[in-house]
């Protein structure tokens, strides 16, 4: 004999299949969505990586073309000086040099910030202006 409950047992033994199925399913598309992002994230290291040993080897050569220009210079100041003196020298205006780039860095930076800051205010005016001639607006008055 048939009771009521039979049906629903069995509706839910399917219930239960048909989610273990879509979990399965689920699992193993994002299995391989995760593989096909491991592949690109890859491919795309293995190109930077190549690039970047290429600007290593750049920035290599240009140290040892500062430090050739340097010896160069030093040499010369020695024909000049006594070695120790020529040193000095030669520190004393890497020290200036470096000062003075620094110096004209700071100073582009607070001009690109303060045009920064300028043009918000413009901005920030210009969107008030707006706001409160627009209808409905809140009175412009005291």
């Amino acid at each position: 004999m048939r009771m009521q409950g039979d049906d629903s047992t069995s509706a839910g033994g399917r219930m239960g299949d048909a989610a273990a199925r879509l979990a399965q399913d689920t699992t193993e598309l994002a299995r391989r969505e995760i593989g096909a992002v491991q592949e690109e994230v890859l491919a795309a290291l293995k190109r930077f990586g190549a690039g970047g040993v290429l600007l290593v080897g750049a920035g290599t050569c240009g140290l040892l073309a500062l430090w050739a220009a340097h010896e160069t210079v030093l040499r010369a100041a020695e024909s000049v000086l006594p070695r120790d003196r020529a040193a000095a020298v030669l520190a004393c205006v890497y020290c200036a040099g470096g000062a003075a780039l620094g110096v004209a860095a700071r100073n582009r930076v607070r001009a690109a910030a303060d045009a920064t800051a300028g043009a918000l205010e413009k901005e920030a005016g210009a969107l008030e202006g707006e706001h409160t001639q627009m209808p409905g607006g809140p009175p412009t008055g005291a």
